[in-house]
This record gives structure tokens, C-alpha cells and sequence, in this order.
């Protein structure tokens, strides 16, 4: 029996509070072509899978360069530090989806997402 897996790539995030962080995507073909990634793109932290709640945060997400393949999202130091609050530590889910114009929805990548705080405040 054959299989066709379309879950997205996994990459766990380990984050540190009160520190920002940025991330660049590059999306290319099987040969290397740059896919262009231009439409809606957005990336959010959940508590979990399941909740409807609205996402606990929201990446900033740049689309300068998305003719070439590339994605680029981040957050605030502010936000990493409301993560951890009030307990010390986060633990939750995270995806990034593209949204190509007039296309279904294709999540790139998606993962767990800790949180830990910081010593220096």
C-alpha cells in the first residue's frame, strides 16, 4: 500500500522570554526552483490544536522577497515574555500557512513551541 503523507515539515521551537526572534523560509521545488509564495501568509501560537480561542500570539510576518521563496516571521521580545508569564514556562503549538490567491490554504510547517523565562529582566 502506498502513502501520501501532506503533513507539513515539524520544527520545534524552543523559546527564551523578553527575546525576540526572527525566522526566514525559503520555499522551493523538489529541483530548487524558488516557489513563489506571494498571497495571505500567517503564523500563530496556540495553547493546542483543538481550542477555537484566538491564537495566544501572532508572528509579524514579511513577504518582501516572497517572488524568491521567502518568508520571514517574528516576534517581539514583549511577546516571547507574555508567553511565559504568569507560570515560567509555555509549552503550546505553533504553523506557519500560506494562503496563494484564489488556492486552498498550505500549511509549510508547523511544530511544538516552548517558552522558558528569562534570569535578566
Amino acid at each position: 500500500m502506498a502513502v501520501i503523507n501532506l503533513q507539513p515539515q515539524v520544527l520545534d521551537l524552543v523559546l527564551y522570554a523578553g527575546d525576540g526572534v526572527e525566522l526566514r523560509f525559503i520555499c522551493r521545488t523538489p529541483a530548487g526552483a524558488p516557489i513563489d509564495v506571494t498571497g495571505g501568509v500567517r503564523a500563530h501560537i496556540r495553547a493546542d490544536r483543538i481550542s477555537d480561542d484566538p491564537p495566544i500570539a501572532e508572528f509579524a510576518v514579511s513577504l518582501v522577497d516572497a517572488y524568491q521563496g521567502i518568508v520571514t516571521i517574528n516576534l517581539t521580545g514583549e511577546q516571547t515574555q507574555e508567553l511565559a508569564e504568569p507560570s515560567g514556562k509555555f509549552v503550546g503549538v505553533w504553523d506557519l500557512e500560506w494562503d496563494a490567491s484564489e488556492d486552498e490554504p498550505r500549511t509549510l510547517v508547523q511544530g511544538r513551541v516552548e517558552c522558558v523565562a528569562d534570569v535578566t529582566r
